[in-house]
C-alpha cells in the first residue's frame, strides 16, 4: 500500500486495467523482497554457527571486514577457540654465515611472491653482533606492492613497521639462552667449515633474530611481486651516527635446504637496486612470520 500511495501522490495515474496490473505486480515484488532475510539481520547465534564453519584464515579475515558485527563475531569465535588459525614461520636463513658484515649499502631487500593467498604478519632481522654493537639501533621494515628488481618506479607502500632498540636491550636479546629459544641459530659458517663447533655445535652464541611484526596482517595475493625492504641506522642520543651498519649475515647453507611441505608458499627473487643489498640466499630477513 505504501508503494501505491507514493505513486498516487506524485503521478497522475490513468484508470486502466494495465496500470492496475502494473501496480499489483510492484506490490507483489515488494512483498517478496521484504520476506527475504538479509545476512546482516541473522541472529548472532546463527551467524556464529555459519562463520565457525570457516577454517580458512584468509576467508576469516575477509569476512571480518564486512561490518563491525562480523568482525566482533570472528574475534569472539577465535577467543572461544571455535574458529582457529595457525601461526607459522618460514625459516629462510637457518645459519649465520658471518657475525659481522658491512656491505656499504643503506638497506637490504628482496622480492617475494606467493603461490596461494598468505597473511604476512612480520619478519625477523639481525642486529649488530655483541661486541660490534656500539650504539642504539633504529630501523624500518616496509612492504611495497608491485616491486621491481631494477631501477624504476614501484607500486604503493602497503604496510611498514618501525623499531628502536637501545644498546642495553639489544645486548640482553643476544645473551646465552642455553638453546631454549626456538630462533636460536648456529654459526658462523665461514669460520667453522671443519665442523668443530659453529654450525654443528650445540652451544648458544646469541644469534637470535629480532622479530619485527606489523600492526596488522597483510594479505599477499598470488601473481603479484612484493618488495620487502629493511633500513637500519645507529643512533646516539637521538642523532644518527651511521646509516651503514655491520650486522650478522644470514646464510642459507650448503647444500641448499629442502623445502618442507609447509614452506612452499613463498618464492624469492633477487633485487639489483642501488643502495640495497639483495637478501635471497644470504643477508637479512632470516625468518618470515605468516598465517596460512
Amino acid at each position: 500500500m505504501e508503494m501505491q500511495t507514493l505513486f498516487n501522490e506524485n503521478f497522475e495515474l490513468p484508470t486502466s486495467n494495465s496500470t492496475t496490473t502494473h501496480i499489483t505486480t510492484s506490490q507483489s515484488t515488494k512483498d517478496t523482497s521484504s520476506s527475504t532475510l538479509n545476512l546482516s539481520q541473522l541472529p548472532v547465534e546463527v551467524l556464529e554457527v555459519v562463520l565457525s564453519c570457516l577454517t580458512d584464515p584468509i576467508s576469516q579475515r575477509r569476512l571480518s571486514q564486512v561490518c563491525r558485527l562480523w568482525r566482533e563475531t570472528v574475534a569472539r569465535l577465535r577467543w572461544l577457540r571455535l574458529m582457529s588459525f595457525e601461526r607459522r614461520l618460514h625459516l629462510r636463513l637457518p645459519l649465520a654465515g658471518s657475525l659481522h658484515e658491512l656491505h656499504g649499502n643503506q638497506g637490504f631487500s628482496l622480492l617475494l611472491c606467493v603461490d596461494s593467498p598468505v597473511l604476512l604478519a612480520g619478519t625477523a632481522v639481525f642486529l649488530p653482533y655483541r661486541e660490534n654493537l656500539q650504539f642504539d639501533v633504529s630501523g624500518e621494515v616496509q612492504l611495497v606492492r608491485h616491486g621491481t628488481p631494477h631501477v624504476g618506479p614501484v607500486g604503493e607502500k602497503i604496510i611498514s613497521s618501525s623499531f628502536h632498540v637501545t644498546r642495553e636491550k639489544a645486548m640482553q636479546w643476544q645473551e646465552d639462552c642455553d638453546g631454549k629459544t626456538y630462533a636460536c641459530l648456529q654459526g658462523p659458517w665461514l669460520s667453522n667449515r671443519s665442523g668443530q663447533g659453529g654450525t654443528l655445535g650445540g652451544a648458544c652464541k646469541g644469534l637470535h633474530p629480532m622479530p619485527v611484526m606489523f600492526n596488522n596482517v597483510m594479505e599477499l595475493e598470488p601473481g603479484i611481486k612484493y618488495l620487502l625492504t629493511l633500513k637500519m641506522a645507529e643512533e646516539k642520543g637521538g642523532v644518527v651516527v651511521s646509516d651503514q651498519i655491520g650486522t650478522v649475515w644470514g646464510f642459507q647453507g650448503v647444500p641448499r635446504r629442502k623445502k618442507g611441505p609447509d614452506q612452499n608458499h613463498f618464492r624469492w627473487f633477487q633485487v639489483y637496486r642501488p643502495g640495497l643489498s639483495s637478501s635471497v640466499t644470504s643477508g637479512q630477513f632470516p625468518i618470515i612470520y605468516y598465517i596460512a
